[in-house]
C-alpha cells in the first residue's frame, strides 16, 4: 500500500514554475532531510515569528509534518510546497483551507535568509493564490502576519491584498499575539 501512495503522489505532485531556476514543488517524504536541515539552520531567526520551530527536534518531527501534509492534501485541505532554487530547498509556502464560517484559504511562508530578496516568496504566493482560486474555487485567500514583520507584510501588500483588520490569537507557546489579516477576493485577483 505504501508503494501505491508513493507512485500516486509522484504522478499527482504539484509543481509550479517560478522562473529563473526556481519552482514550487509539493513536499514529499524524500524532502524530509533537506527540510529538517533548513528548519534547524533558520531556527533562531524564525523563532520570533513562528513558535512551531521549537517543536522540531529530529527528522522524525519533520517527517510527521510532511506525512500529515500529504494526508491533508489527499483530503483537499492543504498543499505544502517547498521553494526550490536551482535544485535546492530554500523555503516553504503552504496553502490550507481555514476553519472559518466563510470558505477561505490561507497562505503561510518562510524562506532561508540567504534566499531573501529574490522575489521567490512573492511569486510563489501569487501562484498559490491563483491555485486556490482556480483549483479550490474559494472566494477569498488570506495571509496573516505580525505587524512588526515588515518583510512578511510586504508580500500581500505587493500583491494587492487588502488589510481586513487585526486579530488577537493565543499561540501554542502560551503567548498572545496580534496579527494583521490581509485578504484577496477572487474578483480582485489579477494573476501573473
Amino acid at each position: 500500500m505504501v508503494g501505491f501512495w508513493r507512485q500516486w503522489i509522484a504522478r499527482k505532485r504539484v509543481c509550479l514554475p517560478l522562473g529563473e531556476g526556481a519552482e514550487l514543488r509539493q513536499l514529499t517524504l524524500q524532502d524530509v532531510p533537506a527540510l529538517f536541515e533548513l528548519t534547524i539552520r533558520n531556527r533562531e531567526r524564525l523563532r520570533r515569528w513562528m513558535s512551531w520551530v521549537d517543536h522540531v527536534h529530529t527528522e522524525d518531527d519533520t517527517r510527521e509534518f510532511v506525512r500529515e501534509s500529504l494526508r491533508s492534501f489527499r483530503w483537499g485541505r492543504s498543499l505544502q510546497t517547498g521553494i526550490w532554487l536551482n535544485g535546492q530547498l530554500v523555503g516553504t509556502i503552504g496553502l490550507f483551507r481555514t476553519a472559518s464560517a466563510e470558505p477561505e484559504a490561507e497562505i503561510g511562508y518562510w524562506i532561508d535568509e540567504q534566499a531573501e530578496g529574490r522575489g521567490l516568496v512573492t511569486r510563489g504566493t501569487r501562484l498559490l493564490t491563483q491555485y486556490a482560486f482556480e483549483k479550490w474555487q474559494v472566494p477569498v485567500v488570506r495571509i496573516r502576519v505580525e505587524p512588526e514583520n515588515i518583510r512578511s507584510r510586504a508580500i500581500p501588500e505587493r500583491l494587492g491584498f487588502r488589510l481586513r483588520g487585526e486579530i488577537e490569537e493565543d499561540w501554542a507557546d502560551g503567548t498572545r499575539r496580534t496579527l494583521l489579516v490581509y485578504v484577496m477576493h477572487r474578483s480582485d485577483f489579477k494573476g501573473s
